[in-house]
């Protein structure tokens, strides 16, 4: 899949514990799905990075998407772009997920949620230029366990 100014660049950085709790320790790495998809020929490549309990990279796995599943992944893309974010250092983890998630279209951004572990400058919530309701939560957490099951898929 060659580089394209309007290719998705869709990025979850999964935690297992620690994303968005002030403090000095770091969140914790659980693994990192990429998908690179080509909305004009309906085709997506994933990759996974799965990590130990101590952030070390443990493998790596690549495939192509099936068409059905590049088109899941487009749907869901579009879902995700409708919820309020701020990509915004030291915010908490407002969805709980411990997951960050980056969209690109080619190299700019278009959705970004990346909570940090805010450590001494970690901020209010009620400091957030934008606010979340529980559904906005519910939603944002069906599209990423979605995203998680779509990409796990192609790996069968």
């Amino acid at each position: 899949m060659g580089g394209n100014a309007q290719d998705l660049n869709i990025t979850l950085v999964k935690y297992r514990s620690g994303l968005g709790v002030p403090g000095i320790m770091g969140p914790k790495l659980d693994s990192v799905i990429e998908i690179k998809a080509q909305p004009e020929s309906k085709s997506a490549k994933v990759v996974k990075t799965e990590f130990n309990e101590n952030s070390v990279e443990t493998g790596k796995l690549e495939t192509e998407m099936s068409a059905e599943n590049a088109a899941s992944v487009l749907a869901l893309v579009n879902e995700l772009t409708e919820i309020p974010t701020q990509n915004e250092p030291g915010i908490p983890d407002v969805f709980g997920k411990n997951t960050s998630v980056f969209v690109r279209r080619g190299a700019q951004e278009v959705w970004a949620y990346n909570p940090g572990s805010g450590g001494c400058g970690a901020m209010d919530p009620a400091e957030m230029s934008f606010s979340v309701t529980d559904d906005h939560k519910a939603k944002f957490g069906s599209i990423v366990d979605s995203l998680s099951q779509v990409s796990s898929a192609s790996f069968q």
